[in-house]
């Protein structure tokens, strides 16, 4: 699956309405609590501010976030004037009001990838999708995996229905690991491991 969809779908989802903060008619995301749910989902991310100063004194900040996962990377920017009370841009803003402004900007910027994205559409719940809070994706030891698939491959050439057996049951108790070693195998394979272990209850009936 693209790192890009498989952010959005899992972050897409998760109603935020709990932790919105409002200022004048506009919504905001806190930003402790996105970055900290942008953590629990994927925590190899990281984040630059830059800023645009223009000729009347107001000031464009632009955040760059960037998560990793794997071997994948995924990147996205957003910008944001920095605004007064009123939402109105500030001539020479000082440091609290850009500090202020890159926070919301980096919740924008999370935002992009799905989390909370709906609010800036005006709409209170996520759209056309059931509400839920999604679970992180368990990241698979790689070295294990290849442990597994070596073994499966070995009982399957020497028609070791009791290793297969035994293989199958102890990866039951982890779907992750199961989903991800199973599909290294070909579709022949497949059919031969679970040919095997069909005969294996036949003959055990």
């Amino acid at each position: 699956m693209n790192l890009y969809k498989q952010i959005w779908d899992e972050l897409s989802v998760i109603d935020v309405s709990a932790h919105i903060e409002k200022k004048g008619n506009l919504s905001y995301l806190s930003w402790a609590w996105a970055y900290g749910t942008l953590m629990k989902y994927y925590p190899h991310n990281s984040y630059s501010f830059s800023h645009e100063t223009f000729p009347d004194g107001t000031m464009m900040v632009e955040c760059m976030l960037t998560i990793q996962y794997g071997e994948e990377m995924a990147m996205r920017s957003m910008w944001l004037p920095v605004l007064d009370f009123k939402n109105k841009p500030i001539a020479n803003p000082n440091a609290f009001q850009i500090n202020s402004t890159r926070m919301r900007c980096l919740v924008k910027c999370i935002s992009m990838f799905g989390l909370g994205h709906y609010i800036y559409a005006g709409e209170d719940l996520p759209s056309g999708k059931e509400v839920e809070v999604a679970q992180p994706k368990k990241r698979i030891n790689k070295e294990m995996k290849q442990q597994y698939v070596t073994a499966f491959l070995e009982a399957l050439e020497n028609e070791d229905a009791i290793g297969l057996k035994e293989l199958g049951d102890e990866l039951r108790e982890d779907e992750d690991m199961m989903s991800a070693v199973w599909s290294e195998f070909s579709s022949k394979q497949k059919a031969e491991i679970k040919a095997i272990l069909d005969q294996l209850r036949k003959n055990t009936l």
